[in-house]
């Protein structure tokens, strides 16, 4: 265990960016947690916040490129979707179009979107800006509840 902290104090915000942009691509580790454990390490919180959602917004652009490269039936191969959750997100996307983007870190289904949302050839400016208020909305959730949760204790 005290492998694990003293590897996580000392790359810091670093680690916190490269761990965010692994959890936005397709790589399944969960950022929110890791968010908490480096903000238990005494690390700013507002820096964190911002370098967890530019580390997870650059990981979901690389998710929305893929989509770019690809097409419907190696998405559905890749990430083993049923017809179901396909369908569902092809009429998020439908529904939604860029704006589709602000729930994309919802696990699986926000890089199915994002995927999706390059098959389809959408802005990807449009998608990174949507993208990034999202997850900058979430993990300032996550900070704001920690922060709050730490003062209540003390």
């Amino acid at each position: 265990m005290e492998y694990i902290i003293n590897f996580f104090s000392e790359y810091g915000y670093w680690g916190m960016g490269i761990l965010a942009f692994l959890s936005g691509s397709i790589v399944p580790i969960t950022s929110e947690v890791l968010l908490v454990l480096f903000l238990s390490l005494g690390l700013n919180a507002v820096a964190l916040t911002l370098v967890a959602t530019l580390g997870n917004t650059l990981g979901g652009v690389t998710c929305f490129f893929l989509g770019m490269l690809a097409n419907k039936e190696r998405v559905v191969k890749m990430f083993k979707l049923t017809p179901r959750r396909m369908q569902r997100a092809d009429r998020i996307i439908q529904k939604y179009g860029y704006w589709a983007a602000l729930i994309s870190f919802v696990p699986v289904l926000g890089e199915t979107l994002l995927v999706l949302l390059g098959i389809m050839r959408v802005s990807w400016w449009k998608v990174a800006f949507v993208m990034a208020v999202g997850k900058l909305i979430r993990y300032s959730f996550i900070t704001i509840s920690y922060t709050s949760v730490m003062q209540a204790i003390d």
